[in-house]
Order: C-alpha cells, then structure tokens, then sequence
C-alpha cells in the first residue's frame, strides 16, 4: 500500500462518516411516516418522494459500494505509476463530490419538508 491509496482511503472515511451524521441528524427530525423528497424539479417542487429510510440511506450506499469498487481497482494498481496518480484523483474528487451532493440535497429536502411542516421541533 501506498501513501496515495492511505490518504484516498482517509477522504472516504472523511466523506461518508460526514453524509452518515448528515443522514442522523435528519433521522431524528422527520417523523418515520414522512415521505421525504428524493428528486427535485428545475422550479424546486419535489417530483418523487420516498420513504425516510430510503431517502436518507440511498446515496450513502451507492457512495460506500462505489468507494469498495475504487478501494478493489487501488488495490490491483502498481503503487508509483501513473495509474495510481489518476485513480487517486478520481477517488479524492468523487469522495468529495459524493459528500457536497448529499449535503445539497439533504438541506434542500429538510427545506421543503420545513416548509410543510413536516419535521420535528
């Protein structure tokens, strides 16, 4: 193992333990009957709406499978080429852009569900 493959390793634990704590936070302030948006129109309005624990657990889980994937494809890399250097890239980048999406779409949700009072004080 590599220095590249510890710190890309380190940016996922990063970003899926900041969408875990976003995802519990919102747990504990949506009622478990509430159909949380899961998709949203140009204008704002939600299109599709799914239960809590869908919602909330959905991009997570495709985050943590995808960084699994990345984590093999690191593994079969020779450490020091060139290779390594753009998959390190790839990983660092999709680590954050995974992290900065739920968070995007989480305060949008909770925005819409506040704004129909839909949440827990």
């Amino acid at each position: 193992m590599n220095w590249l493959g510890i710190v890309g390793d380190a940016l996922w634990i990063v970003s899926l333990s900041i969408m875990a704590s976003a995802s519990h936070k919102a747990w504990s302030r949506v009622p478990a009957d509430t159909k949380m948006p899961l998709q949203f129109a140009r204008d704002g309005r939600a299109m599709m709406r799914v239960p809590r624990h869908i919602a909330l657990l959905l991009i997570p889980t495709i985050a943590f499978l995808l960084s699994l994937m990345l984590l093999w494809q690191n593994r079969q890399t020779a450490p020091g080429t060139p290779d390594a250097l753009v998959l390190f890239g790839i990983r660092a980048t999709l680590a954050g852009v995974f992290a900065l999406y739920h968070l995007r779409w989480l305060h949008a949700a909770m925005a819409q569900l506040d704004e129909e009072g839909a949440l827990k004080s």
